[in-house]
């Protein structure tokens, strides 16, 4: 399942750029949100094409894969019963064997 929107027409990516997106990423991890990827890039959408629809090309291109995370915000946590105690997180949730 894809986090980005359809392109419609192939984006004209400069090298460059391109090649700075791929490397950000890569030093990003196992995964890297698009906030902090804008930030490491110093993206400008009134000087570029809007980032997601950059990184939706690179998608399609199968460059790079994407995934959807979700968080609560407070208006959301309203919702909820006062006594709610969220259940404890860990691990990513990613199926991977852990090595012993």
């Amino acid at each position: 399942m894809t986090a980005l929107a359809v392109v419609t027409e192939p984006l004209q990516i400069p090298t460059g750029v391109e090649r700075e997106i791929l490397a950000r990423i890569d030093r990003g991890g196992l995964h890297i949100c698009e906030a902090e990827l804008r930030h490491q890039l110093r993206w400008r959408e009134s000087e570029n094409e809007p980032l997601l629809d950059v990184l939706c090309e690179l998608e399609h291109r199968g460059l790079i894969e994407s995934a959807l995370h979700f968080r609560l915000t407070e208006p959301g946590r309203s919702y909820l019963p006062a006594d709610d105690v969220p259940r404890r997180r860990c691990g990513t949730g990613i199926p991977w064997k852990v090595r012993s």
